[in-house]
């Protein structure tokens, strides 16, 4: 695979070669080339900023987990934040340390005790941790 820069350097060569011979279409066809080569470059450098961006969204760092109550936690860090901030935003929205007592004779609803609502997003989590840190 050839690299922007020995397809530079070859480019330089020919447009050497073309000026020796005094080939004036040569000559212009070859600088032609060269600024398309240039603009090539500047997409390439665009698409690997935008790559290197979404690399950066879609990687979970080391110090990220997901508990057992579904909560985003840090290592080391006692918190715990709301899982529907990180996955849309990739942002640690943090959940409020006491749960909101819960009772439901609702089938359909988790048998947990507690509710935990995002402040960011209004996500609801359900736990029977009454304190989560």
């Amino acid at each position: 695979m050839i690299t922007f820069s020995s397809a530079i350097s070859i480019l330089k060569n020919a447009q050497a070669l073309a000026e020796k011979l005094k080939n004036r279409e040569l000559n212009d066809a070859l600088l032609s080339l060269q600024q398309e080569l240039i603009g090539l470059g500047d997409q390439n450098l665009e698409l690997k900023e935008k790559y290197d961006e979404l690399k950066k969204y879609i990687e979970i760092p080391d110090n990220i987990d997901l508990d057992d109550d579904g909560f985003i936690c840090r290592k080391g860090d006692p918190r715990k934040y709301c899982p529907s901030c990180w996955n849309k935003n990739r942002r640690l929205a943090l959940m409020p340390k006491l749960g909101n007592q819960f009772t439901s004779v609702d089938f359909d609803t988790p048998s947990k005790d507690f509710r935990y609502f995002c402040p960011a997003c209004d996500f609801v989590i359900y736990s029977n941790k009454k304190r989560l840190y």
